[in-house]
């Protein structure tokens, strides 16, 4: 029987949402880079084939039922005994949450869904199993550049629509403490950043700081929704790895010019949730890349396999490398211990995370080698790699 390492159990009433989350899904495992033979998706007909051995989300649909007549109600308290994640969707909206749904569930969050927001909400679910699985990090950070005499009614309304949907948002002006080193810390935080919003005005590249904030971007391949005024062409950004314009009317715009429009917040939103996946993707693999070709040139053999981790000998000894987006902090020491033993079902004496530090500030990484003096699992920055290699 094969061995599947991501189980997606779909339970209770479909409401013409089940297929869209799984296309959704296999288009961004795809993205990602992993292959869709690693998920199996579990429902009420194949249940058996279920195992608490390997890592699973489930998603019950719910709908408004009469004398509480839920299906697959036994299946689900399988599930919620196994301690796996259970996300609740609901038809419409959460007034009737606890009519919709079992009561084993009841105080579960959950997450409406309506026709009006039906792709929004498809992208936020398939990102929360990805997140689930540790194939996409559970910090949903985003950097708002600007240029502040032009655009900064517009970056606080975006900056507070972007929390209210559960992104961590780096505003200049909300998110530096007064003590804080300003421009280590708004390029700590870049640096740790999914996606970049940028809000393109006429002359926001007339300012140097912005000016440097978009080559910080290109340089760490953060991906970008470059939102563009109207009447100012948007530029091209060609040292991007992933960009999606967007192009403003008047319109667009309330009556003073000051906020947006909700429509087009929304698909702002839409856009930076869609792009998360594929500019993770794009960093991991440039690290991953970046690291074999180091490797090859000092004669090492190393080899990846479909989860995009990089095994090889070194000294002897067999070692793996779990590359890590962003800064590495704690979690990545544990899961990544974890996800090894999950995938290779052994222990590995030598287990290393592999990350740029390109912008990280120097106590970060003064903590990280605390962390590694004090635990099994070690960090390896991209930078270091030719001088660890040839010692």
């Amino acid at each position: 029987m094969k061995n599947y390492c991501y189980q997606l159990i779909i339970l209770g009433k479909d409401f013409a949402i089940k297929e869209a989350i799984i296309s959704s899904l296999k288009s961004k495992v795809k993205e990602i880079g992993i292959d869709f033979s690693h998920f199996k998706i579990i429902n009420d007909k194949n249940f058996g084939e279920y195992t608490d051995a390997s890592p699973s989300f489930c998603i019950y649909l719910g709908r408004n039922e009469k004398n509480n007549n839920f299906s697959d109600v036994e299946l689900l308290e399988k599930v919620v005994v196994d301690a796996s994640l259970v996300l609740p969707i609901v038809q419409g909206s959460l007034d009737d949450f606890n009519q919709c749904v079992p009561s084993i569930i009841s105080t579960y969050n959950g997450l409406a869904v309506s026709e009006q927001d039906k792709d929004v909400k498809v992208e936020k679910i398939v990102n929360n199993i990805l997140e689930a699985f540790s194939l996409l990090r559970k910090n949903r950070r985003v950097f708002i550049s600007y240029k502040r005499d032009e655009s900064t009614s517009v970056a606080i309304q975006l900056y507070e629509a972007l929390e209210k949907n559960g992104f961590d948002v780096f505003l200049d002006t909300h998110s530096i403490r007064p003590s804080e080193p300003f421009q280590d810390e708004l390029w700590h935080r870049m640096a740790d950043s999914d996606v970049v919003v940028l809000l393109n005005t006429s002359n926001f590249l007339e300012s140097i700081w912005t000016t440097q904030e978009l080559a910080m971007a290109n340089k760490l391949l953060l991906g970008m929704v470059v939102v563009s005024w109207p009447e100012h062409s948007i530029k091209d950004h060609k040292d991007a790895e992933i960009s999606f314009p967007i192009q403003l009317e008047a319109n667009d715009f309330n009556d003073k010019n000051e906020r947006l429009n909700d429509n087009i917040v929304d698909q702002i939103i839409k856009n930076v949730e869609s792009i998360r996946a594929r500019t993770l993707a794009a960093r991991r693999d440039n690290l991953i890349s970046n690291f074999v070709k180091i490797a090859k040139s000092n004669g090492y053999e190393p080899q990846l396999d479909s989860y995009k981790i990089i095994s090889m000998s070194k000294d002897n000894e067999e070692i793996v490398l779990v590359p890590a987006v962003g800064i590495p902090n704690s979690l990545n020491y544990e899961s990544s211990s974890t996800l090894i033993k999950e995938i290779k079902k052994k222990d590995y004496e030598y287990i290393y995370i592999l990350f740029d530090e390109t912008c990280i500030r120097d106590f970060w990484l003064k903590h990280l080698e605390w962390l590694d003096s004090s635990l099994t699992v070690e960090t390896l920055s991209i930078l270091r790699a030719q001088k660890w290699l040839t010692n």
